[in-house]
């Protein structure tokens, strides 16, 4: 998708995203800023085919599990795990919505799927998989 002319996430939001990701996605800690921008841009394109109140919702949980990231590791997880099942259901959608995206923007990069030896297929996916007969990293 196009990248929108006027982004959904500002810089205070890109930062807590990232943070976040972390969390949910420990490898993009490590990664580099070209993948991330990219998995920001991507986060960005989706959320800018929503409708405003939608948009809206998401930066506030984003702002929300933000201010988690300062914690320790460990409750970073114990946190993110509380509103995986809060009985808010409004609370447990934002949640594995904000998880989606973070998914989409991270392994959805094709050096990312190469990487990890991704390679979709439609009917032998899994016989392949449990075979050995994946392609080997680059």
């Amino acid at each position: 998708m196009e990248a929108s002319a006027h982004p959904v996430l500002g810089n205070l939001l890109r930062r807590l995203l990232v943070r976040l990701a972390a969390c949910i996605v420990p490898q993009t800690a490590d990664a580099s800023p070209p993948v991330i921008e990219a998995a920001l841009a991507a986060i960005d394109s989706q959320l800018s085919d929503r409708p405003r109140l939608q948009q809206m919702e998401f930066k506030l949980l984003v702002l929300g599990l933000g201010a988690a990231t300062v914690l320790p590791a460990p409750w970073q997880a114990a946190i993110l795990r509380l509103f995986e099942n809060f009985p808010l259901r409004l609370v447990r959608v934002g949640l594995w919505g904000l998880k989606t995206l973070i998914y989409l923007g991270y392994y959805g990069q094709e050096s990312i799927q190469r990487h990890i030896a991704y390679v979709p297929a439609k009917r032998d996916g899994n016989e392949r998989l449990h075979a050995g007969r994946l392609p080997p990293p680059e």
